[in-house]
């Protein structure tokens, strides 16, 4: 059975885990510091006592919300573990004032970008040299 919880700080290491295995972008530490500002944007999937993925998000700027990152393990794909994370952090945000949220994409990752479009994300424009290893990205939007 799956359940979303608000991140609690010993999923730490379950979240760097998973972290670890789909980017490469992010400083781990990351995750503590989004939690200490912005604990009510930060769930995690459990499956069977198990963490299987996560989503952050928060508002960047009023209205606007942005879905920080969205994470499932490998093997738990296809499950509607990330439409459940996406769910319930688009409700975070609306709830939390936002009428819009915001997303980047590798260009590259054409999978991702068609799960979000299939949860009602457009593209909206592309952020050049956006990543570390200068891939663009590719913002997407969706009205809330």
């Amino acid at each position: 059975m799956l359940f979303i919880r608000l991140f609690q700080p010993e999923d730490f290491n379950d979240v760097i885990e998973i972290e670890r295995q789909v980017f490469c972008e992010h400083d781990p530490y990351v995750y503590m510091e989004l939690y200490e500002s912005v604990p009510d944007g930060f769930y995690v999937a459990i499956m069977d006592g198990e963490t299987v993925g996560y989503v952050v998000g928060f508002i960047s700027i009023p209205i606007r919300g942005r879905v920080f990152t969205l994470a499932v393990k490998e093997e738990y794909r296809s499950m509607g573990i990330g439409t459940q994370l996406m769910d319930k952090i688009c409700e975070t945000l609306k709830n939390n004032g936002s009428d819009e949220a915001t997303l980047e994409v590798r260009i590259s990752n054409i999978p991702a970008q068609h799960f979000y479009m299939k949860r009602g994300f457009v593209p909206a424009w592309v952020e050049r040299g956006y990543y570390t290893d200068g891939e663009d990205a590719l913002i997407m939007k969706k009205e809330l």
